[in-house]
């Protein structure tokens, strides 16, 4: 027992300084920018959470995947995997609408020793290492038994003004290429933190975004798995801008929303619980439930109708080689 004191010390610093570091790097961003400061008396509400974080919009995903198996088999690290399935989800239209959409999903996913193609649901289904990863193609930078650093590459598909009719006469949030930077690191055979910072590459004032989560991992059966997570994320002006405020081009012109300029910092908390059912040797039934709160400057946006919302997906996939 006495010999576990100094591992949950050392687990105890890498949360902090996971959360020190990532939160005071976007806040000099926000700084720099000349974020806006929140206003007397207009503090977010409580906490509230509960989302697989594969099941929200792809703007507010802190949660990190689900960890490793206890036991990775021997050449795995040398073998082709794949994973090829289906999801249908209800959730928002946006990040803070009140429009709720169902949509139905390919779960995909391609790897080969350090290397993966996935989108964001295959790579959680994949099951192998500890850091959070999103969709996209990755490859793990280093892996060491308790701690993983990964990079990886994604398509940020944007927002259309289509895609709800709050947004209705505002600029389109331009797709772009994001670059990401993972590190994850297992706290035991069930509990894992994760963090991530990824950042527009092409200069589309996609910005900076970041998250942080802690996640736990209860087998039920030798068959049925459920896991459980919470998490933060955080970005800086720019991506705020795009995401949640209303430019004065189109305030009470195209728009009838008013002006809004909001800062960086924390925008959102989220929580998930997700449970994944192994059919047979290669087939898998999954689905979740979940919440996410927007926070701050993102709550009091005029595109913010509703600063809580609730997701659900099920979905099955067909895994090999394993």
């Amino acid at each position: 027992m006495n010999a576990s004191i100094p591992s949950a010390r050392r687990a105890a610093g890498v949360a902090a300084c996971l959360a020190a570091g990532l939160g005071g790097w976007l806040s000099a961003q926000a700084q720099a920018q000349g974020g806006a400061e929140a206003a007397p008396g207009q503090g977010p509400g409580p906490v509230l959470a509960i989302a697989p974080a594969a099941d929200l919009p792809p703007e507010l995903r802190a949660v990190p995947d689900p960890g490793p198996d206890p036991v990775v088999p021997e050449g795995a690290a040398n073998r082709l995997n794949y994973v090829l399935g289906a999801a249908v989800g209800l959730g928002p239209a946006y990040t803070g609408s009140d429009e709720r959409k169902t949509a139905l999903r390919p779960v995909l996913a391609l790897q080969y020793g350090r290397f993966r193609l996935s989108s964001s649901r295959g790579s959680s289904l994949m099951g192998y290492g500890i850091e959070s990863r999103e969709g996209g193609a990755s490859v793990t930078l280093a892996q060491r038994e308790r701690l993983s650093f990964s990079a990886s590459l994604r398509i940020d598909g944007g927002r259309s003004s289509a895609d709800a009719l709050r947004l209705a006469g505002l600029p389109e949030v331009r797709s772009t290429l994001r670059g990401r930077l993972g590190l994850g690191y297992a706290l035991s055979e069930r509990w894992s933190l994760g963090a991530g910072l990824s950042q527009d590459l092409l200069g589309r004032s996609g910005g900076a975004q970041g998250n942080v989560g802690l996640r736990y991992v209860l087998p039920i059966t030798a068959q049925t798995q459920l896991g459980m997570g919470v998490g933060a994320a955080f970005a800086d002006g720019t991506y705020m801008r795009g995401r949640f405020g209303v430019p004065a081009s189109a305030a009470g012109t195209t728009s009838p929303l008013p002006f809004f300029d909001p800062g960086g910092g924390l925008y959102g908390v989220d929580a998930g619980m997700d449970l994944m059912v192994a059919l047979n040797r290669h087939w898998v039934a999954f689905g979740g439930v979940g919440v996410s709160q927007l926070r701050g400057d993102a709550r009091r946006s005029p595109l913010t109708v509703r600063a809580t919302s609730y997701s659900v997906s099920a979905g099955v996939a067909y895994r090999c080689c394993r």
